[in-house]
């Protein structure tokens, strides 16, 4: 394997895939299809960081995305917004995608492989996971049309390595340390099951490079850990060290979003959203086939809160600065 395109080999999961491919996969040369040209964080080596060229992801022109993909083999799509505005939106983002996998496959790509989220359907209410499924339906059909492969990886959220890393995790230990009181929406009782970044980049790197041959691979990448709320709260409350009481309220996100304004004003950042609550409380945050035996084998959510307990939480870590200001180098 000699060339692969990444949206964001720079960034968070994209950078642990570069890593993976270049030590694992015989990769010689990555272009990193983003705006961000520092990485968020220096553990790529100098000699990995020599494969790498950055050129500018322009959805606007398909002919100049389709030229920058000319050679490559294999084009792993990360790209997403995280938060809708009035600018901005998740359909506009599938839009995007759509013209990105167009112009893989006009340069004669081998192998496209899409991260979207479980549970992913054309049916949900969630604007979130509604149009991460229209960007599956998109590329399904486009495989379809021009005969390249395809692998669509489906996580709901991603830790590790470390704790600055993991912005949700680490900003809930922010919280934690800070307020006597953690407040949950609804019973506390929905399920998270996220899946460790070096997992995820394996995952990836095996659907990709490790299968161009392969065709409609659709995997869920989930870790072994599925706690309930109030569960992984509490262990994260205990190993940070934390003050609060965990408690549920069993008050809907929308209000429990309200009530976690007065942190945004503070951090200037997005604590949650009412997004991400939604899925979470709905059921939409585990995997949909808890039989996969590559599950078991992926590193356990709890083992890593215990490693990382110290220190996760210490700093708050702003989700708006890590995806919106691209060359902070943080």
């Amino acid at each position: 394997m000699s060339k692969v395109a990444i949206t964001g080999a720079l960034s968070y999961t994209g950078r642990y895939l570069t890593e993976h491919l270049i030590k694992n996969h015989g990769v010689t040369s990555i272009l990193n299809f983003s705006r961000r040209s520092t990485p968020i964080s220096d553990t790529l080596s100098a000699a990995d960081l020599s494969k790498i060229t950055t050129q500018p992801l322009d959805f606007t022109s398909k002919t100049s995305m389709s030229k920058s993909l000319e050679g490559v083999d294999v084009f792993y799509c990360t790209y997403w917004i995280r938060f809708e505005s009035k600018t901005d939106t998740h359909h506009a983002a599938s839009l995007r995608v759509k013209s990105a996998f167009e112009a893989a496959a006009e340069a004669g790509v081998k192998k496209i492989v899409f991260s979207s989220h479980t549970h992913a359907s054309l049916d949900s209410p969630f604007s979130y996971i509604k149009n991460k499924a229209v960007a599956e339906k998109n590329l399904r059909e486009i495989s379809l049309s021009t005969g390249v492969n395809y692998s669509i990886v489906r996580p709901c959220g991603i830790f590790g390595d470390t704790p600055n890393e993991s912005i949700l995790l680490n900003n809930a230990a922010y919280v934690l340390r800070r307020t006597p009181l953690f407040l949950l929406a609804e019973d506390g009782n929905a399920r998270f099951q996220p899946v460790h970044v070096r997992d995820m980049a394996e995952l990836m790197a095996e659907l990709g490079c490790g299968s161009v041959g392969t065709s409609g691979e659709e995997v869920d990448a989930c870790g072994p850990d599925r706690p309930k709320a109030i569960e992984l709260f509490n262990f994260i409350n205990d190993n940070a060290k934390g003050v609060a009481v965990v408690s549920p309220t069993y008050m809907p996100t929308s209000v429990i979003t309200k009530l976690s304004k007065p942190i945004d004003w503070i951090t200037g950042d997005i604590l949650l959203d009412k997004d991400d609550l939604d899925l979470l409380v709905t059921g939409l945050t585990v995997a949909n086939d808890p039989t996969d035996e590559r599950i078991k084998k992926r590193r356990s959510l709890f083992k890593w809160i215990e490693e990382v307990g110290g220190e996760l939480g210490e700093n708050y870590v702003s989700s708006v600065e890590r995806y919106y200001d691209v060359n902070t180098g943080k």
